[in-house]
């Protein structure tokens, strides 16, 4: 199939979204970056903690730089929604026989797996457990592995992105509601009490990675 006629699937359209988005927020961080280079490194440390350890390392990144609450919000939401409009698509192409994707297919593999483990609970509460999923943070649990389970079991590409994107964002708001209050409290011991938060977290993401490889 040509990449033209890709592209006029739905699928294909939400990965246009997700690279248009990818685009905007270059930009946007370029341009951050002209007026103030402070303000943009900090942006980027937060999408690199994101990525590399999780919403949750990514918010406690945020608030030990000291950025504001609405900014390290809207980037952690924005990080996680355009790798669902990214890695979604490529999944179903993938499943579809389009094209193979050699380097996803291993976690492509771990989901489907995962969903076939627990297909009864996820068929019995279709959208709402689906929510759910996505927003308790528990291992396997995110909007990129519920996306792909929504397709799984069935479900629209309209209605798992926006359950995806619902529940993404309420649990990012929840967690940086919970690490506001818990480093405005370890602040009293003093402004590296944040960052001892964060290398915690890190830790146990590593940890727990390690811990699936065994």
């Amino acid at each position: 199939m040509k990449l033209s006629e890709m592209l006029h699937k739905t699928e294909g359209k939400i990965f246009f979204v997700g690279v248009s988005l990818t685009i905007l927020s270059f930009l946007g961080i370029f341009f951050i970056y002209l007026n103030s280079v402070e303000f943009g490194s900090q942006i980027v440390g937060i999408i690199g903690t994101h990525l590399l350890f999780g919403r949750a390392a990514g918010l406690a990144f945020g608030y030990a730089v000291h950025l504001g609450q609405l900014d390290i919000i809207v980037v952690n939401i924005l990080i996680e929604v355009i790798l669902v409009l990214l890695i979604y698509p490529l999944f179903v192409f993938s499943y579809e026989n389009l094209f193979e994707i050699k380097f996803l297919n291993a976690f492509f593999r771990k989901v489907e797996t995962f969903k076939n483990n627990h297909y009864d609970k996820f068929d019995q509460y279709g959208i709402y457990g689906l929510f759910l999923f996505v927003w308790l943070p528990f291992w396997m649990t995110g909007p990129v592995v519920g996306a792909i389970i929504g397709f799984l079991i069935g479900l629209r590409h309209r209605t798992i992105i926006v359950v995806v994107t619902l529940g993404t964002s309420f649990a990012i708001i929840i967690w940086a509601l919970f690490l506001n209050e818990l480093s405005s409290f370890l602040l009293t011991f003093g402004s590296s009490a944040i960052w001892v938060l964060l290398l915690i977290i890190v830790a146990v993401t590593l940890l727990l990675k390690l811990k699936r490889k065994d």
